[in-house]
């Protein structure tokens, strides 16, 4: 899938990063949830390159932990997020109860912290945490970059669609091997 016409119009550009991966937690990859994502995994190879990399620049690496909470969120997804940890290791570990992870938690502090002006984003679900959590940090001022490659939904249809949607006014979309290359 790609974004050519977008793209065209807004090149992938990054200077002082952090990666953001949302909710990548068992909640969503256990086959035993009700949660689960089928092909989940798929990304994990893509994560953990992104990561390297990051690591390896000194950028700071930001993981979120969706727990679940508000009566409102309760209402379409139950209280049965019962995650501790996200899947991967990172600088940093939010912890979130909605869709935006810039929302009553301590992200935007984090990135000001580091001077970071380019969030980079991956996991799950790319048409809810995801898509909500780019449009939050664009109209904080930040340039967002959307991993085509690395982020999951629950069917290739919503995956589209929100990319689609966010290449138009909000991010620009890229695949991994794009961020990697762009980040030597």
């Amino acid at each position: 899938m790609r974004f050519f016409k977008e793209r065209e119009k807004h090149p992938l550009v990054i200077k002082n990063p952090a990666l953001l991966i949302i909710d990548v937690q068992s909640y969503f990859f256990d086959k035993k949830s009700l949660a689960y994502l089928r092909g989940i995994e798929n990304i994990f190879g893509n994560i953990e390159k992104l990561i390297k990399q990051f690591e390896e620049k000194g950028y700071p690496v930001i993981s979120t932990l969706h727990v679940g909470g508000t009566d409102k969120m309760k209402k379409w997804w139950g209280n049965i997020v019962k995650d501790v940890e996200p899947y991967f290791k990172a600088s940093y570990v939010i912890k979130k109860n909605t869709y935006d992870a810039f929302y009553n938690t301590e992200l935007e502090e984090i990135l000001e912290k580091k001077s970071v002006k380019d969030l980079v984003i991956t996991g799950v679900m790319t048409h809810l945490c995801c898509e909500t959590t780019a449009r939050s940090g664009f109209v904080r001022g930040y340039n967002i970059v959307m991993v085509e490659d690395a982020l999951w939904d629950k069917d290739e249809f919503y995956h589209f669609l929100s990319l689609k949607s966010l290449a138009h006014g909000f991010a620009v979309i890229s695949s991994t091997e794009e961020v990697l290359c762009e980040l030597e």
